[in-house]
C-alpha cells in the first residue's frame, strides 16, 4: 500500500513538473501603427484644420471600424478628444476642427482587441494667429519741432497681447525702408489700448505706428501712413 502511494505520488509530481514546462497559450499582440497629419500647419483664427491619417497592423494591414479619438494639445497638456472618427476599409480617418490657439493634435488607437496593441501620433505644430489692429493714428510736430504721435490698438479676436510694443516708425527715403524712432508700450486707458510717442527728427516724412506682431500667437499691424512737415 506504501509502495503504491510512493508511485501515484511520483507519477502526479512528474505530470505537474511536465505541465509547468509548457508555456500557456495566448494570442500574440500586434503591434499597430497610427499616422496623423494636419492639412494646415499655419492659420487665422477661426480657420478650420483637416486632421487625417491611417491606422495599420505591423504587416500593413489596414485595421478598420476603430475608433480614432483627436485631442487638441498645447503647453504639454492634452484635453479630452475633440472627434472620433472611425477608420474606413483602408483604415484610413479623417475631421474637421477649429484649434483656438497655436499648439498641436494628438491623434490615439486604444484597441478594443486584446490581439492588436495601440497606437497614437502627433501633428506638427499648428500655429493659430490672432488678429491686431491699429484703430487710429495721428502725428505732426510739437513747440520744440520733434514729431508726437498718438494712436490706438485693439485686438478684436479671442486673446489680447500682454505687453503691447508699439513702434513709431519714419520711412527713409536714403534707405527706402521704415526706420523705428522710438517703441512705447500701449496701455489701457478705460475704454481702448492707447500709446502716444515723441521723436526727434527734423525732416519730413511719412511716420506711421507699427506692432510687430507674435510669430506664433498675434498677426502684425500697421496704422495709415500720416505725413510730417
Amino acid at each position: 500500500m506504501i509502495i503504491r502511494k510512493l508511485v501515484i505520488g511520483t507519477i502526479a509530481a512528474a505530470a505537474l513538473l511536465t505541465a509547468g514546462a509548457v508555456p500557456a497559450t495566448a494570442a500574440e499582440v500586434q503591434p499597430s501603427t497610427l499616422t496623423t497629419t494636419a492639412g494646415s500647419t499655419r492659420i487665422d483664427a477661426g480657420q478650420s484644420v483637416t486632421i487625417s491619417g491611417k491606422l495599420i497592423k505591423a504587416d500593413a494591414t489596414p485595421i478598420a471600424g476603430a475608433e480614432v479619438g483627436i485631442s487638441f494639445c498645447f503647453n504639454g497638456f492634452c484635453g479630452e478628444a475633440q472627434a472620433k472618427p472611425v477608420t474606413d476599409a483602408a483604415g484610413a480617418y479623417s475631421a474637421t476642427l477649429t484649434p483656438i490657439r497655436t499648439g498641436h493634435y494628438r491623434a490615439d488607437f486604444f484597441s478594443a482587441d486584446p490581439s492588436i496593441a495601440n497606437s497614437g501620433a502627433d501633428t506638427a505644430k499648428i500655429v493659430v494667429l490672432h488678429p491686431a489692429e491699429i484703430t487710429s493714428f495721428a502725428a505732426g510736430r510739437n513747440a520744440a519741432k520733434a514729431v508726437t504721435a498718438s494712436g490706438t490698438i485693439e485686438f478684436p479676436g479671442r486673446y489680447t497681447a500682454n505687453p503691447i510694443p508699439v513702434e513709431l516708425q519714419y520711412f527713409s527715403f536714403s534707405t527706402y525702408r521704415w526706420t523705428t524712432a522710438a517703441t512705447v508700450t500701449a496701455t489701457w486707458n478705460g475704454t481702448t489700448w492707447a500709446f502716444a510717442a515723441s521723436a526727434e527728427h527734423r525732416k519730413p516724412g511719412a511716420w506711421r505706428a507699427f506692432y510687430a506682431g507674435s510669430p506664433e500667437m498675434f498677426h502684425a499691424a500697421a496704422s495709415d501712413l500720416v505725413f510730417v512737415l
